[in-house]
């Protein structure tokens, strides 16, 4: 993903398509097969959650070199995440990431 600004980002996140429950396993399902779209679709279904965390942030901190750091966290996250077999919501997962790349991010730039 080729980002100008913070702005793009809210942007097309604003437009993206969230997946139902069928939709996600039936897209980890072909994934799992090497479908690469597949994981395009899972990862761009979860870009509205990403962005509604970001956007809880002040704005100083949104910044691209984070959303660069929850767009890595959030494809990382669907990689390992087990849609078919795991009764969690991928939601909680993800929001647990998310944490961990922005507490890592700021403790990085106070450093």
């Amino acid at each position: 993903m080729l980002l100008i600004s913070a702005e793009d980002f809210f942007k097309k996140a604003k437009y993206c398509t969230v997946l139902s429950r069928k939709e996600e396993i039936e897209s980890a399902r072909n994934m799992l097969s090497g479908d690469l779209s597949a994981k395009e679709r899972l990862v761009e279904s979860y870009l509205p959650y990403v962005a509604s965390t970001l956007k809880r942030l002040p704005a100083k901190h949104q910044t691209l070199e984070l959303i660069y750091r929850c767009y890595a966290s959030l494809e990382k996250a669907v990689d390992r995440f087990d849609f078919l077999q795991d009764s969690e919501p991928f939601s909680h997962r993800l929001n647990w990431w998310m944490r961990q790349t922005i507490t890592a991010y700021l403790a990085d730039r106070d450093t």
